[in-house]
């Protein structure tokens, strides 16, 4: 007998030669499927491996380049590249973490704002700030070394940007196991890295599990391009009460409906010597946005209108 009738008998076929060595990936086969799967959902679990999934681009506009030096003028750089919406968002993100440093910087801000409303321009103070490029805000704002700007590099504030292994990118679901395809993208690398990784994030979910080699699936996915996340500035309006900024907040919840990650933060603010309150929503989808835009004109055109002068005006002959 011939070696490759040997070997077409050993895999079974008898039209063509297979290859004899069987290729294996590995998988986590748990007791309880759901529970592992949302032990691979929470970068909570991951420990110390969390900063393999990382996003270095996304690492970097949150807490600035590695070099101190740099800082600063990165910070200026990042104010400039913001909308008005972004530049709002980041001034309130400042004044939650560095409250005193706020406060310096709205007195140190006072003088440029009030020669800025002598020129005749409307508006507030964060009105006034967004009008200035980077390097010319009030330094606080900055801070030493972009100390004020950007938050410390701490490892709780790292947690927010660790990634997670996702299923169809990383892994797929099959037999009630977990399989790690080498045909996807494994961003551990070798397998005993990944079988490292893997027992850490069970250990930390306690998840009752074991780790088992698997034979490879000839028709196993191809490596599928992770989707980008999509930024989305926030979106503000300013009203001239506090009821009208609940209003408007009821208002845009009913827009869009029920959205777990909206969220809807009034805050006072000071316009003119006058206090107005500034509504701020975040955590929505750019499609959700534009219709919260939409509204948004809609509603200040409505909230703007003066029932009395109108009504003085008409019957004065003035409109009809």
């Amino acid at each position: 007998m011939k070696l490759t009738d040997i070997l077409r008998e050993i895999e079974g076929e008898e039209d063509g030669m297979q290859q004899v060595k069987v290729r294996y990936d590995l998988a986590v086969e748990p007791a309880d499927l759901d529970k592992a799967l949302a032990a691979l959902n929470d970068p909570k679990t991951y420990g110390i491996y969390a900063q393999n999934m990382r996003d270095p681009q996304a690492i970097v506009k949150a807490f600035g380049p590695s070099i101190p030096a740099q800082k600063a003028g990165a910070a200026w750089k990042d104010w400039d590249s913001r909308s008005d919406d972004e530049k709002a968002f980041k001034l309130i993100d400042i004044k939650n973490r560095v409250p005193e440093a706020w406060e310096k910087a709205q007195a140190e801000a006072e003088a440029g704002y009030e020669k800025w409303q002598a020129e005749g321009n409307d508006g507030n103070l964060n009105d006034y700030l967004f009008s200035l490029s980077g390097k010319e805000l009030p330094k606080d704002i900055i801070g030493k070394y972009g100390a004020n700007y950007y938050p410390m590099k701490t490892p709780d504030n790292l947690k927010k940007y660790g990634g997670k292994l996702e299923q169809d990118i990383h892994y797929v679901v099959k037999d009630g196991k977990i399989v790690f395809p080498s045909t996807l993208e494994n961003p551990y690398k070798t397998k005993p890295y990944l079988s490292k990784v893997l027992k850490t994030i069970m250990d930390n979910a306690g998840v009752d599990f074991k780790l088992v080699d698997v034979e490879q699936d000839v028709e196993a996915p191809k490596t599928v391009e992770k989707p980008k996340a999509e930024t989305v500035p926030p979106l503000s309006y300013t009203a001239d009460t506090l009821d009208k900024a609940e209003k408007a907040r009821s208002v845009f919840q009913k827009e869009i409906g029920d959205v777990p990650t909206a969220k809807y933060e009034i805050e006072p603010v000071k316009a003119d010597g006058e206090t107005k309150y500034k509504l701020v929503v975040t955590g929505i989808s750019a499609d959700q946005r534009a219709k919260l835009f939409t509204k948004k004109t809609t509603l200040k055109e409505e909230q703007d209108f003066d029932l009395e002068r109108y009504q003085m005006l008409r019957r004065a002959g003035i409109i009809k």
